[in-house]
């Protein structure tokens, strides 16, 4: 009996090998030559004696492989149909996310144009469906989600495409996220908000960003007449009406010339005498006297 069974073992990988190995399913990520050669170095026995489930797992052993199926197909030909994962997010800057949760990390570069979700892995299939139907639900506002995130506390927030972070909170999640999508349209009239805070019952607070404002033209200085220089009263000193203080030179300073040089008189133009009126009298003139027929002398006082 033994020796049956190790004759068996020993002739059929010769007498039945495997000869084929047929990928089927869309690969997008890995070759089907890679996946071939991947199988074939696990491959152990014939076409009667290979072990299928340890095929599978090879084969779901790559990264970006979700399940694989292997089949045989008489007579030398194993079939193998794969499924790839299909991310809708990144996961925490190194891993991706599929639509059920599942989180695997690739080999290589992540693709880039994902979203990225942050939580614990053990709410990878939560923070998923939060943030398809959250997606749904923010694109007909205009908005894109960037960063979907969720702490230990169980706080979640959202940073959209247009740089604005939105708090949620741990409690009534659904319900402030819908008061934010019915204020899109005055947030967006009011400027750009940095921050909007849905912390609490009845409303929000909102943080600006600092909006650009426009450079506004640099005044024009009035127009003046250009600084004229007018000559001092001296000769050699010279004064900047505009912007310089007038200085006079010194007597050491001034030129010989100018010593020389008299000043200019100024002669007043004459004027028309006025008739001068004489003084009146100090001592009233003596009162006149009438002849009566004789001559009178008047007496002088001083005189006999």
């Amino acid at each position: 009996m033994v020796g049956g069974v190790w004759a068996f073992g020993y002739w059929e990988p010769r007498l039945l090998p495997v000869r084929t190995i047929e990928v089927q399913g869309e690969l997008h990520h890995h070759s089907s030559e890679l996946l071939r050669e991947t199988l074939g170095q696990r491959l152990q026995g014939g076409f009667l004696t290979a072990d299928l489930n340890d095929l599978k797992r090879a084969a779901e052993g790559l990264p970006w492989v979700g399940g694989a199926s292997i089949r045989r197909v008489w007579p030398d030909r194993l079939q193998v149909r794969v499924l790839e994962h299909r991310p809708v997010a990144r996961w925490k800057g190194d891993g991706l996310v599929t639509a059920e949760g599942v989180v695997f990390r690739p080999r290589g570069q992540v693709p880039a144009g994902l979203p990225l979700l942050e939580g614990d892995e053990a709410r990878a299939r939560e923070l998923v469906e939060r943030y398809l139907k959250w997606r749904d639900a923010l694109m007909l506002a205009g908005q894109l989600i960037d960063t979907l995130g969720v702490d230990a506390r169980g706080a979640w927030h959202l940073d959209l495409v247009s740089n604005t972070r939105v708090e949620l909170g741990t409690n009534d999640i659904e319900r402030r996220l819908m008061r934010f999508i019915a204020a899109v349209p005055q947030l967006e009239a009011a400027g750009r908000a940095r921050v909007v805070d849905l912390r609490y019952s009845n409303g929000f607070a909102v943080k600006w960003a600092g909006s650009a404002v426009a450079a506004a033209p640099e005044p024009v200085p009035p127009k003046t007449a250009p600084p004229t220089h007018t000559k001092a009263r001296k000769k050699g000193a010279t004064a900047n009406t505009a912007t310089k203080q007038t200085r006079t030179p010194t007597q050491a300073q001034r030129p010989a010339a100018a010593k020389e040089r008299p000043r200019p008189r100024t002669v007043a133009a004459p004027t028309k005498a006025r008739a001068q009126t004489p003084p009146p009298p100090r001592h009233p003139p003596p009162a006149p006297v009438r002849a009566s027929g004789r001559a009178l002398t008047q007496a002088v006082p001083g005189r006999p």
